[in-house]
């Protein structure tokens, strides 16, 4: 997939999950952090996005133990929102 068309999609995705405080806990991030992501971090994080909006919101609230692939993510994210 073309990375341009990859990044359009998931600000999109990540700004429109269906769950509010999950459309701004990720949509603020990656709208921010894309820049920054390596090839295989979009990759991650196309694969995470496809996650359920209750389990990601309590993966960065800690509430549920998180999958190994996405526990530098999800200190990424609780870092910058400072949570």
């Amino acid at each position: 997939m073309e990375k341009e068309l990859l990044i359009k999609q998931l600000l999109y995705r990540s700004n429109h999950r269906g769950c509010k405080e999950t459309d701004i806990l990720l949509g603020r991030f990656f709208s921010e952090k894309f820049s920054e992501f390596s090839d295989e971090k979009l990759e991650i994080y196309r694969h995470f996005i496809e996650e359920d909006d209750l389990l990601i919101y309590d993966w960065i609230l800690e509430k549920l133990a998180t999958k190994d692939e996405y526990k530098l993510l999800i200190s990424e994210i609780r870092k910058f929102h400072k949570i």
